[in-house]
C-alpha cells in the first residue's frame, strides 16, 4: 500500500477523538493508519496550555502540527549549490545584470575562476524559480526560452518580379556558405510620433549583424542605408553580402533597390522574399531583432538613439558569446572568413583575437 501523508482533515479528526477520550490505537483504527504514526503525529502537534492556577497541560493542536508539517516539508530535499556558496551567487548577479545569459555567465566563470565553477546552468535557472538570487529575477533576463513550432507557409500572391525563398540554393539553406543575410526592421512604438526604425540584417552562418537607424521606414532610407554600405566595402560588397533574404513588406518591395549598384549599373547582391506569415524563414534575423529589444524595448521611441548608441548595441550583440557557435562571438567567428578591416570596424569589431 502505497504511503500517504496525514492531511489537515485528519488531524482535526485526532484533535476531535482525543478531546472525546479515545486511546491512540482506535485513533489509529478509525483513520486507518498505522499505531506509531499516529503517536509521532499526536508528539508533533503537542502545545503547552495554561489552565487556571497556573496549571499547565500539553494537548494537541491540529493547527500546530499542519503548520510544523508544512515547515518540514519546506526544508527537506538537498540544499542548493548556490546558497552554499555566495561568492558563486554575486558573481553569477553582476554577470547577469552585465546583459549575459546564465549559459554564457557560466562560460566565462568557467574562463575566469575554474576552480568556482561547480554547478550547470538549470541549476542557475533552478535557482530563479526558487528566488533564491537576492537581486535578479527572470526580468533580468534576455528571455526565457520558448519551443516555436515553424508553421506552414500560407500561399499569398507575389509580384512575379520578385524572386522567391523557393529558389534559394539549398547550399544557403543549409548555412553551409558565408556571405547569405537576413534583413528586417524595428520600428519605434506605435504611441510615440517617432517614424524612425532599425534596419538589420544578419548573416546567416556566424549570426553577425549590421544594425543601421534610418529616418523613416522607407524604400529610400532602405537603399540609402545599402548604398552606404556598398560604397565603404567597394568592390568587395558582393563577396560579404552574396544574397539578403527578407519578407514582404513595403520598404523591401522594390527588389530592383535592393540589387542594383550604386557604384555601377551591375547587380550587387541577390534577393529573396520569404512567404507571408512566415517569420521562421527569417529565425536569425528574428533572434536578433529580439536581442536589440532588451535594450530598445517595445514602445520607445528611437530617434531618442544615438548612433553611437546603436553602434554600442550592434558591438555588444556582436562581441556576445554564444552557445550555438561554441561559446565564440559572432565577430570570432566573422574573423575565420573575412579579414576585411573596414566591414570588421563597421560591425563592431571589439577585442576578440
Amino acid at each position: 500500500m502505497k504511503y500517504k501523508h496525514i492531511t489537515i482533515r485528519e488531524r482535526y479528526k485526532i484533535e476531535g477523538y482525543l478531546e472525546a477520550g479515545m486511546s491512540r490505537k482506535r485513533i489509529a483504527e478509525l483513520i486507518h493508519k498505522d499505531y506509531s504514526t499516529i503517536c509521532r503525529e499526536i508528539k508533533r502537534g503537542m502545545v503547552k496550555q495554561i489552565l487556571k492556577e497556573y496549571h499547565e497541560v500539553y494537548v494537541y493542536r491540529a493547527d500546530y502540527a499542519q503548520l510544523m508539517y508544512e515547515e518540514k516539508e519546506q526544508n527537506k530535499g538537498r540544499k542548493s549549490k548556490l546558497l552554499k556558496n555566495p561568492e558563486l551567487v554575486s558573481y553569477l548577479e553582476k554577470q547577469i545584470k552585465r546583459g549575459y545569459s546564465p549559459e554564457v555567465a557560466l562560460f566565462t566563470l568557467k574562463q575566469e575562476k575554474p576552480s568556482m565553477c561547480k554547478v550547470c546552468f538549470k541549476t542557475v535557472y533552478n535557482a530563479l524559480d526558487r528566488h533564491e538570487f537576492p537581486n535578479i529575477t527572470y526580468k533580468d533576463l534576455l528571455y526565457k526560452k520558448e519551443t516555436i513550432v515553424p508553421k506552414e507557409p500560407q500561399a499569398k500572391a507575389v509580384d512575379i518580379k520578385r524572386r522567391s525563398i523557393e529558389e534559394r540554393p539549398q547550399i544557403i539553406n543549409n548555412r553551409l556558405e558565408f556571405g547569405h543575410w537576413e534583413m528586417d526592421c524595428v520600428l519605434s512604438g506605435q504611441c510615440t510620433t517617432s517614424q524612425a526604425a532599425l534596419l538589420v540584417l544578419t548573416e546567416r552562418l556566424t549570426r553577425a549583424s549590421f544594425t543601421f537607424k534610418m529616418p523613416d521606414k522607407t524604400q529610400e532610407s532602405v537603399k540609402e542605408k545599402l548604398d552606404q554600405l556598398e560604397k565603404a566595402l567597394k568592390g568587395d560588397f558582393h563577396k560579404l553580402i552574396k544574397s539578403i533574404t527578407m519578407d514582404n513588406g513595403t520598404e523591401f518591395i522594390n527588389q530592383s533597390l535592393i540589387e542594383q549598384s550604386c557604384l555601377n549599373n551591375g547587380l550587387r547582391t541577390t534577393a529573396y522574399y520569404c512567404h507571408a506569415y512566415s517569420a521562421f524563414e527569417r529565425g536569425s534575423n528574428e533572434n536578433y531583432n529580439r536581442f536589440i529589444r532588451r535594450f530598445v524595448p517595445k514602445g520607445a521611441a528611437i530617434d531618442s538613439y544615438s548612433d553611437k548608441e546603436i553602434y554600442r548595441i550592434m558591438q555588444f550583440i556582436n562581441n556576445y558569446p554564444r552557445r550555438m557557435l561554441d561559446f565564440q562571438s559572432s565577430i570570432c567567428c566573422l574573423k575565420k572568413y573575412t579579414d576585411n578591416p573596414i566591414f570588421l570596424t563597421l560591425i563592431g569589431n571589439n577585442c576578440c583575437n
